[in-house]
């Protein structure tokens, strides 16, 4: 028999009106991060300040990386030449998203002693969950969570190493926490209703999609997501960002909504 989830802690987010707002329309592929400026001090140890025009240069190359254009973001970085934790990090993220997940663990491994030891953490946790190893994720997305608890695309990456996991209620709790972080996260609205799905609490379920405005293509594609096993997880991931992505489309755009 499937576990049910609360209703109590599902219901507290609908009542809670300020914290789930409007959804935006979205332009990158990837969510932004929520907890604020990716340049800023990660807890006591922060990163030392770059210029102002290397740190123009490293924002312009993230985008390259969230926007789909990794290999166009390596480029980049051996042009500029940087020296700093900030730059070795974008360069790991390039390279796991062009498939050199051996380099891009190296890279990360040698940055969990910088300042942007929870990002690195992060990476290794999404570079293990596509390689299946489930467990090892979520412990380094744990670690990255610690460091970063405020960052909305952290939590909905650790919630979802959880929800693969079958740690259902600590995966809700992720989700939930990601959302009121970051009410434009539409991944983590896609997965806590695949997880709503995925548990057979369908009316749950409709609410939430209806809540975020999805359209009915996207959450009948998310039910079909929450009929595999947890086995195809990092198929998964991938296919909600398809989603994501698509479902963009069908947003009202800023200038509708006003």
């Amino acid at each position: 028999m499937r576990a049910k989830l609360s209703s109590s802690i599902v219901l507290s987010l609908f009542m809670a009106g300020s914290a789930v707002a409007a959804v935006p329309s979205i332009e990158d592929k990837a969510p932004k991060q929520a907890s604020g400026d990716f340049w800023q001090a990660e807890k006591e140890g922060g990163c030392k300040a770059l210029p102002a025009a290397d740190s123009t240069r490293l924002g312009l190359i993230r985008q390259m990386l969230t926007t789909g254009k990794p290999h166009a973001a390596i480029a980049y970085l051996d042009a500029a030449k940087i020296q700093a934790p900030q730059a070795d990090l974008l360069r790991a993220d390039g390279l796991r998203q062009t498939g050199r997940p051996d380099e891009a663990e190296t890279l990360y491994r040698r940055l969990l002693k910088t300042c942007v030891a929870g990002y690195a953490y992060q990476g290794l946790g999404l570079s293990a969950s596509k390689a299946g190893k489930t467990r090892e994720a979520a412990d380094d997305l744990k670690a990255a969570s610690l460091a970063l608890p405020i960052d909305a695309a952290i939590r909905n990456d650790y919630g979802y190493a959880l929800m693969t996991l079958g740690d259902t209620q600590a995966a809700l709790h992720e989700f939930l926490t990601a959302i009121e972080l970051a009410p434009e996260n539409r991944l983590a609205a896609n997965n806590l209703v695949m997880l709503l799905s995925r548990l057979g609490d369908v009316d749950k379920a409709q609410a939430m999609a209806q809540r975020f405005g999805m359209t009915e293509a996207t959450l009948e594609r998310l039910r079909l997501l929450a009929q595999q096993p947890a086995a195809n997880a990092a198929v998964d991931g991938d296919a909600i960002k398809a989603v994501v992505v698509e479902d963009a489309e069908t947003l009202p755009k800023p200038e509708d909504s006003k």
